[in-house]
């Protein structure tokens, strides 16, 4: 829907500055259409940002090609070295996004063939309106909310709580692991995808956005790599530890456990608690047992680490979801 709402605002935006260049009696108003054309992104902020870098751009380039026309003459190769000039300058400056239409308006000058006031305020109204209308009409073009981000962030939640259940069928079926990172993989795929959404959403709440939601999706995004590093783990296991169960219900009730609030304290007390609890047990007899309880103790550390990001979130931002 997003792609379909930035055709709609592109074609509407090539009308609306078309039509007004042709009003005020611009002669390349239909380049005006254009312009405004090129000025629309994927999100609000990103076309305000670009539609600042554009107007310097474009009027960089316009005062640079005045400048050695009128010194060398309305010529091609005149033309050939602004672009390079131009160009390269303005990569250099990170303002590349105006290189476009201030060729555009290049190509007119060069064309007109002579200095002219009138004609340079000619081009700088078409620059204005087409770039003016764009960035006011995306502005105001209605866009998803709040209620959006919401959505997308009980999506994460769900994905992550996918996660910690399968972790913690893997960690006393080891026998499985591929099957379990498969699935993994795929969840992981999910993620991203929808942890892309909610960057574009955030792009498009210009006002009274502390970017709370973002960063709560970042939190998450953070705890799936830790999530990673424990499957990669778990699948090295070569047998159940007497420990696994008692882990894998821990992980489970865990799962179930993640949303919008902050109960990371409790489990980080339960997970101290069983690190104790295996410190002072019997050691392993056999390598293998060995090699299983380290593992889970590195599951179990993981698992902390995980829950102090969580931590970090709610002390970073208190009043989240409240």
């Amino acid at each position: 829907m997003r792609i379909f709402h930035t055709a709609v605002k592109m074609t509407l935006v090539t009308v609306i500055a078309g039509l007004i260049s042709r009003w005020i009696g611009l002669e390349y108003w239909l380049t005006g259409g254009v312009l405004a054309l090129l000025s629309i992104q994927l999100t609000k902020r990103d076309s305000l940002i670009i539609a600042f870098r554009r107007i310097v751009d474009v009027f960089f380039g316009m005062f640079l090609s005045i400048l050695l026309f009128v010194i060398f003459g309305y010529e091609f190769w005149v033309f050939i070295v602004v672009v390079f000039i131009f160009s390269f300058s303005s990569w250099k400056l990170n303002i590349a996004e105006g290189i476009v239409p201030a060729l555009v308006i290049v190509t007119h000058l060069l064309i007109f063939g002579e200095f002219s006031f009138s004609f340079i305020i000619e081009e700088s109204l078409l620059v204005l309106i087409s770039i003016g209308t764009a960035t006011i009409f995306n502005t105001l073009y209605p866009s998803q909310g709040e209620s959006e981000l919401i959505k997308y962030t009980h999506m994460i939640d769900q994905f992550i709580r996918d996660h910690l259940l399968m972790l913690s069928f893997l960690i006393k079926d080891p026998l499985y692991a591929e099957t379990y990172n498969n699935h993994y993989a795929n969840l992981e795929k999910e993620l991203k995808k929808v942890i892309h959404y909610v960057e574009l959403i955030d792009k498009d709440l210009l006002f009274q956005n502390n970017q709370s939601y973002l960063s709560y999706a970042y939190m998450r995004k953070t705890q799936a790599t830790f999530m990673k590093h424990m499957y990669d783990q778990a699948s090295k296991m070569i047998c159940v530890h007497q420990n696994a169960i008692e882990i894998s219900d821990f992980i489970k009730d865990l799962s179930f456990d993640v949303g919008l609030y902050n109960n990371s304290i409790k489990y980080i007390d339960i997970i101290n608690d069983l690190l104790e609890k295996y410190r002072l047990s019997e050691l392993p007899k056999t390598r293998e047992e060995f090699e299983s309880r380290a593992v889970l103790y590195q599951v179990l550390l993981e698992l902390e680490s995980l829950l102090n990001v969580n931590l970090q979130f709610y002390e970073d931002h208190p009043n989240f979801f409240k």
